[in-house]
């Protein structure tokens, strides 16, 4: 019999047993498709026509780039149901107890990185409905997004489902909007001049932008029955994390190509300002499902950061049992912890959002497609989703402490992406010979995913593990 549900979620990074599994593989999709479907993602499609590339070659970097990405993003879905833990925990198996410390403390950066971008955006919609500053509407959206954090994995998806069909028809007119606009304006003197390697560019952040979801999905597909068909979630998550990138990238175009200066400056802005003449009355309607989508995505990451962040003090020994026995109540407390030190980074880089997003994707690209390529290696290749989750809690386990080949092959990836490089602070070699353009996240795919997959197989055979779905507490 499946235990009672309670008003807020009691587990955090502990093992769920079947008794407890729950949901629907389409709630994958309405979780991710809302959670792109907001103002940041809008943002991030303002960039290449910064980049200086054409509405026509912006959308098709911001296609190729989701359609690309989502595939290795969808495939952490299929492993929350199979063990049934978070996303993150699941590296110990790679990287071993202690060792998988190194992914995680850079993910924490991540999310801390994304909840205060996404705050920003969220600040101004909270500042153009109530009129105050926008530090006072940051802290404003950060105590709303904190609220539906607290009540947990079920509140966070039902807030999805609903906010799904809100956020769609809202962006369906505000497509067709953009599209009226974007035809009336005068033909530019100039057309944009093609460039390759603002071209690779543009396509490596929507990468990035898709597989540094990476780290989140498991932990929202973790309560779902075991036997859940792999095809079914795979493709749930895919369809709804693309769709609603490409759709909220585009309108993102559609604002550059209509005011570049005022959608690089302040996105929220350019967004609600196709709001006017007769459609005037739906401004604040607009503002406020720009506040709903930072509160979910934001939400998402401030679940992902804690269950993180909670993952790293277990791994000490003299937290295990308390962090295991008593995550809800760590889960929230380090939850108040990420809301105020992103509202002050929010709040701090509030005049820089576009430079600080665009920084933000291209360091990400670097660090977090490698971790993505050995986890998904491990599972699919070497253990086929066999694991034993009791070890994962234990540094003495059959993962160890240090997972060697991991990290071996997670700093090489690193290394040999160096040449590779091009950021607004430094370009390598390879990068400078062609031009300028980003092809990081392909050196990153290949070497992560090689090296580790030929150091596990020359150390031993990988065993085929029986599972054992034991409660580690």
């Amino acid at each position: 019999m499946s235990q009672e549900k309670t008003v807020i979620e009691r587990r955090a990074i502990d093992f769920v047993p079947e008794s407890e599994r729950h949901g629907k593989v389409f709630s994958m999709f309405t979780l991710f498709f809302s959670g792109n479907m907001q103002i940041t993602a809008v943002a991030l499609g303002i960039i290449p026509i910064e980049l200086g590339l054409s509405p026509g070659w912006s959308i098709f970097a911001l296609v190729l780039g989701n359609l690309l990405g989502g595939c290795v993003m969808a495939a952490h879905a299929v492993q929350g149901p199979r063990i049934g833990i978070p996303q993150m925990i699941q590296s110990r198996a790679q990287f071993g107890v202690l060792g998988a410390n190194l992914p995680l403390a850079l993910v924490v950066l991540m999310y801390l990185g994304f909840f205060a971008g996404s705050a920003i955006l969220g600040g101004e919609a909270i500042a153009n409905i109530l009129g105050v500053s926008s530090g006072v509407g940051i802290v404003v959206a950060n105590l709303l997004t904190y609220l539906l954090f607290a009540f947990g994995y079920d509140a966070i998806h039902r807030c999805a489902k609903w906010a799904t069909y809100i956020f769609a028809v809202i962006f369906i007119l505000g497509t067709v909007l953009a599209f009226g606009k974007l035809a009336g304006l005068p033909a530019a003197p100039h057309a944009a001049v093609f460039s390759l390697p603002m071209l690779l560019i543009a396509i490596a952040i929507f990468v990035a932008w898709q597989i540094t979801y990476g780290p989140y999905v498991a932990d929202y597909s973790r309560y779902m029955p075991r036997d859940t068909a792999a095809g079914s979630i795979f493709w749930s998550t895919y369809f709804g994390s693309v769709i609603g990138s490409i759709w909220a990238m585009l309108v993102g175009v559609l604002l550059g190509a209509i005011d570049q200066k005022l959608a690089a400056s302040d996105p929220t802005a350019a967004f609600a300002g196709l709001f006017s003449g007769p459609w005037a009355e739906l401004r604040i309607i607009a503002l406020i499902v720009i506040l709903a989508g930072v509160v979910v995505i934001n939400a998402l990451n401030l679940y992902g950061g804690c269950l993180s962040s909670l993952t790293i003090l277990s791994s000490s020994l003299s937290l295990r049992q308390s962090a295991l026995r008593h995550g809800k109540w760590y889960r929230i407390g380090l939850g108040a912890a990420g809301v105020t030190i992103g509202s002050l980074i929010a709040i701090v880089g509030a005049n820089s959002v576009m430079a600080y997003l665009n920084n933000l994707m291209l360091i990400l690209v670097y660090v977090f497609i490698p971790w993505s390529a050995i986890n998904l290696t491990d599972f699919f290749l070497l253990r086929h989703g066999e694991y034993s989750v009791a070890d994962i809690y234990d540094r003495h386990g059959r993962y160890g402490a240090w997972g060697v080949p991991a990290l071996a092959a997670f700093v090489l990836a690193i290394v040999l992406e160096i040449p590779f490089m091009s950021t607004p602070f430094f370009t390598g070699p390879v990068a400078k010979h062609l031009g300028g353009a980003d092809v990081t996240w392909i050196v990153g795919l290949l070497v992560g995913s090689g090296v580790y997959y030929a150091l596990m197989r020359a150390r031993t055979r990988v065993p085929h593990e029986s599972p054992r779905f034991t409660d580690p507490v």
